[in-house]
């Protein structure tokens, strides 16, 4: 096809080795908890919030007592297994007896259902005095991060009282462009950054890829398993990810080149993408290639303007680089014009 080559820049096909073992992809992100480390305190029956012996903010340990409950329920348990226990005293050395031990086994499992703890039951069945709550407790280790209600609130059976999350492992979530996904993989190498700490890095792993692309920024959620001992990332804090991408390597584990043309030379047609090769004087011949970026705007290449392609050039190829829009509004015209 031959066009005006007015303001039209032609640059080769180039074989670009790589400086380093690893390219880096940069991707925005945000840390978000890891639901397998978050747990919610609930009651197990219904009753009134007497106590909250923990607020938002505070650590607790596995199996911590984090609010008393007064509920009927339980103070009726108590005592079946108190009955059931005089009763067994009352009985020993008789034929009955034996019956009276499954009805005290079967007031421990009430109230080990209920959520009382084992010390609780034994020291009821000895003869201990029935408590007048019912100790909630957290079910795992962490930080209390919500309280969902007041002292004195009429508690349903399941309802949340607390949230607790362990955040000494958590989740950083980036958004990855359509264009880049074959670029990222579960188990590739990760670093997060923040604003808050600039000066700091911390390291993880991509763990997973979430399945639906966002349809109006065209990125897909990559999820990052991010260690967390110090504590210093927070749900909800923004992040950048930089996603280490490694370099072409033959068989032999040897570097190789990738072919590259500058990224103002790809022109789209919908999904599929195209280039103008110069073929002779004044003549451009389009072609469809398949590239992917090297590097995006802010990675540590600072070659966000280059493409590698995988397919469709040779080395040595003459490539518009200015004016491919041009020429592709003049093939429009053209093709226009041979329908009529």
């Amino acid at each position: 096809m031959a066009f005006r080559t007015a303001q039209i820049e032609v640059q080769p096909v180039v074989a670009l080795t790589r400086e380093t073992g690893v390219e880096s992809l940069e991707v925005p992100g945000q840390v978000e908890l890891d639901p397998r480390r978050v747990a919610l305190v609930s009651s197990r029956i219904a009753g009134r919030l007497e106590r909250l012996h923990v607020v938002e903010g505070d650590r607790v340990g596995a199996g911590q007592t984090v609010a008393a409950l007064f509920s009927p329920e339980y103070l009726t348990a108590q005592a079946d297994l108190a009955a059931a226990a005089r009763r067994i005293e009352s009985l020993a050395g008789t034929a009955d007896e034996a019956g009276a031990r499954l009805l005290a086994e079967a007031a421990r499992r009430r109230l080990r259902l209920l959520g009382a703890s084992d010390a609780e039951v034994a020291r009821l069945a000895a003869g201990g005095e029935a408590a007048s709550t019912l100790s909630l407790r957290a079910p795992i280790s962490g930080s209390v991060i919500e309280a969902h209600l007041l002292t004195g609130a009429a508690v349903e059976a399941g309802a949340p009282v607390f949230t607790v999350a362990d955040l000494t492992v958590i989740d950083v979530v980036a958004e990855v462009p359509e264009r880049n996904l074959p670029q990222v993989s579960p188990g590739q190498r990760a670093t997060v950054s923040i604003a808050a700490f600039p000066s700091l890095r911390f390291d993880g792993r991509v763990e997973r890829l979430r399945d639906a692309l966002n349809s109006e920024t065209r990125t897909l959620q990559a999820v990052i398993h991010v260690p967390n001992a110090s504590r210093r990332l927070r749900p909800g804090m923004f992040a950048t990810v930089r996603l280490e991408l490694p370099a072409n390597t033959a068989a032999n584990g040897e570097r190789t080149s990738a072919l590259t043309i500058s990224e103002s030379a790809v022109v789209t047609d919908g999904e599929r993408r195209f280039v103008f090769v110069e073929t002779g004087p004044r003549t451009f011949e389009r072609r469809e290639v398949r590239t992917s970026l090297l590097s995006t705007p802010g990675s540590t290449t600072q070659r966000s303007a280059m493409v590698s392609v995988h397919d469709g050039l040779r080395v040595g190829e003459r490539v518009v680089v200015r004016g491919a829009f041009t020429l592709k509004s003049e093939l429009a015209k053209a093709t226009l014009g041979d329908e009529h």
